[in-house]
């Protein structure tokens, strides 16, 4: 009898510890569901805080990004800082300054990075020679050494009029008016 009290004793021990063990496995699962309820409700807060966060980068974008920015292009006024840095740069003709304001708004670059390209300095260089040697040169067909004989000027100091018909006719035309904004009194007194 003692072995039938052993195995039902055994058998309630089975029984006892399958009926632990299932409760031990229902605690885990009940610790799982807790725990996937908790990081399901951390990750909706999560969701909710990212959202939040999206809407005012957007609202901070398009208030400061819609600022009415100014345009040269749009303006009549000159940009008066580039052109006094420019100027203090020893870039002073309009020409030359509409070069390097044009190149920086097409590189989208500062005009100091500009300045300091090689092809600009060339072209500015080049361009300030041009305007030198066409300031040195003399008006007219005439060799270099003042006013040349296809000048009206010359004719006029010479007092003669060339054998070039259309040159003749400009020195005739200015001999006249020159006489006519001259004096209009006589130099002789009139005694009558």
């Amino acid at each position: 009898m003692e072995n039938e009290n052993e195995g039902v004793i055994t058998s309630e021990n089975d029984n006892i510890e399958n009926v632990d063990s299932e409760i031990n496995e229902q605690d885990k699962n009940l610790d799982a569901t807790k725990k996937l309820e908790e990081i399901s409700e951390k990750n909706k807060q999560l969701f909710e805080r990212a959202k939040k966060a999206e809407g005012e980068l957007r609202e901070y974008k398009t208030k400061y990004s819609e600022k009415p920015k100014l345009d040269n292009s749009q303006s009549n006024e000159p940009d008066y800082a580039k052109l006094a840095f420019l100027e203090t740069k020893g870039v002073n003709h309009p020409d030359d300054q509409k070069i390097v304001q044009d190149e920086a708004s097409r590189l989208k670059l500062p005009l100091t990075d500009i300045l300091g390209m090689a092809h600009i300095q060339s072209q500015l260089e080049t361009n300030k020679t041009q305007r030198e040697a066409q300031a040195g040169m003399i008006k007219g067909k005439g060799s270099a050494g003042g006013s040349g004989q296809q000048d009206v000027d010359y004719w006029l100091a010479k007092g003669e009029t060339p054998d070039d018909q259309e040159l003749a006719e400009k020195v005739i035309a200015a001999k006249i008016k020159k006489e006519q904004s001259g004096n209009k009194f006589s130099d002789t007194l009139f005694t009558g």
